[in-house]
């Protein structure tokens, strides 16, 4: 596994290779991480190899950086102030990022994504525990559950982290 650190407001340092910054250029990055794995779109790097995602501003500069490979990364292992934000569960994780930081967050879709704004850093998910034990209740009074357990135990696994982690520029989420 790849130890990739997240800095946020600042950008990512990838174990033996170096620091990624936001605002880099993109010649900068293709020097630091080789070329992308999808090129197709100049506005979008992936790097699958690194599983992420990199979003330049119309300048060709590092906007945003998004690891989309969560919940159970095959390449990688994150840290963001000193933990991997795909283990440590949901509910820690939106406490440290809110602690850190310190200031206006966006919740309006609470449980299944957050922005935090002093920070840039965004969190994703697509299912919440409590909607997979809603799913496992149902399932049991129809009597579907059996045929369904293995799936539904898988995303109660994925639920209760999230999914993407995210860093911009100053201000993305304003």
């Amino acid at each position: 596994m790849i130890e990739i650190e997240i800095l946020p407001l600042e950008g990512i340092e990838i174990e033996n290779i170096g620091k990624l910054y936001i605002g880099q250029a993109k010649q900068d990055i293709e020097k630091l991480l080789g070329t992308p794995s999808d090129n197709s779109n100049f506005q979008q790097l992936f790097y699958d190899q690194y599983e992420l995602r990199i979003d330049l501003d119309n300048k060709g500069n590092i906007e945003f950086i998004e690891f989309t490979y969560g919940p159970f990364p095959e390449k990688t292992a994150l840290s963001i102030y000193g933990i991997n934000p795909f283990e440590i569960g949901a509910d820690k994780l939106i406490e440290i990022l809110t602690e850190k930081n310190k200031g206006k967050i966006d919740d309006s879709e609470a449980e299944y994504c957050y922005a935090f704004f002093n920070i840039s850093v965004g969190i994703w998910r697509q299912l919440t525990e409590k909607g997979v034990e809603e799913s496992v209740a149902e399932m049991k009074a129809d009597h579907e559950y059996e045929e369904n357990k293995d799936w539904l135990n898988e995303d109660l696994q994925k639920a209760k982290n999230f999914w993407t982690i995210g860093i911009g520029v100053k201000n993305y989420y304003e």
